[in-house]
């Protein structure tokens, strides 16, 4: 448990709160139950609800798992009132750690956020978080780069990780929207309720968290769309090359199928044989075997299928 104070304001933050810290902030901030209940166990989904004097905001960071390649999101609980705000986190959130160092190191960058009340806190810390996104979607379009020019490659090799590399993006995409898309209704209401709560002259601040969180979501929309298309064409590049294989293989099994037929007959165990025992019989049933060949060549090409 980490604290900023100042004369006006004041920031709690804890790490991995227990019952007993998250027991002893509620009794010093009177907190309601229900909000002292609901900071331990681990939510599904963001939300926000007014208690008159304080709100309690829940939302998460994507978190990028390196060994699985996928967002994971990381909860983040906020209590903000006029002068105090309490944030909880089972996990390191590195946009929070960043203001959190800022506000305690820098006294010019401290007094300008802690100026009036907690609102101006309460949207540099959300701000870092939407902001925390853009590396991530930067990531996300290298990486569907790299799979449109492996795609256009013609190197065999390089097509058999083609599949693991789209399954890895989609669910890097999937995720991110998944966490991020479900926040827009906590802003939105966020910016409605800071009027009551906060100095006038910060709404437009929580107006741009919603301008942000929306430009965010439309380029998480345009990677989607755009790797949709990718994902298809390689499909289609993959269909066809499949084609193509099964198309040279049918055509070596009907080639095949006409000199083993020619093969069998002549070796039945019978009395009389034609060309077997004359002079360069072998030969002859060679030349026989490599006219049907050409033969069936000619006819390939001929309906165009070669």
């Amino acid at each position: 448990m980490q604290t900023i104070k100042t004369e006006n304001l004041t920031w709690v933050d804890v790490k991995a709160p227990s019952k007993e810290d998250v027991k002893w902030l509620g009794e010093k901030f009177f907190l309601h139950p229900l909000v002292q209940k609901e900071i331990l166990p681990p939510l599904d989904y963001p939300k926000i609800e007014n208690f008159d004097d304080y709100f309690f905001i829940v939302l998460f960071y994507p978190f990028f798992d390196k060994e699985t390649c996928q967002n994971i999101p990381f909860e983040i609980d906020i209590i903000v009132s006029k002068n105090y705000i309490i944030t909880f986190h089972d996990k390191d959130i590195v946009p929070l750690r960043k203001i959190f160092i800022k506000c305690n190191l820098y006294k010019n960058i401290r007094d300008k956020i802690f100026k009036e009340d907690t609102g101006l806190l309460l949207y540099s810390i959300i701000q870092e978080i939407l902001d925390a996104c853009f590396p991530k979607m930067k990531h996300i379009k290298q990486n569907i780069e790299e799979i449109e020019k492996t795609i256009y490659q013609k190197e065999s090799k390089k097509y058999k990780k083609t599949a693991m590399q789209i399954a890895l993006v989609k669910r890097d995409i999937i995720g991110l929207q998944q966490i991020i898309e479900l926040q827009k209704m906590v802003l939105q209401e966020l910016a409605k309720e800071s009027k009551k709560m906060f100095s006038q002259n910060l709404i437009p601040y929580f107006n741009r968290l919603i301008n942000t969180h929306n430009y965010i979501n439309s380029i998480l929309n345009v990677h989607r769309k755009t790797f949709s298309a990718l994902n298809s064409t390689n499909q289609s590049i993959l269909t066809n090359r499949t084609n193509e294989i099964v198309k040279i293989l049918t055509m070596a099994s009907i080639i095949v199928l006409p000199l083993s037929v020619v093969a069998s007959i002549l070796g039945m165990n019978t009395k009389y044989l034609p060309i077997v025992g004359l002079k360069g019989d072998f030969w002859i049933v060679l030349a026989i075997m490599a006219t049907g060949i050409l033969g069936l060549i000619g006819f390939f090409k001929a309906k165009k299928w070669i």
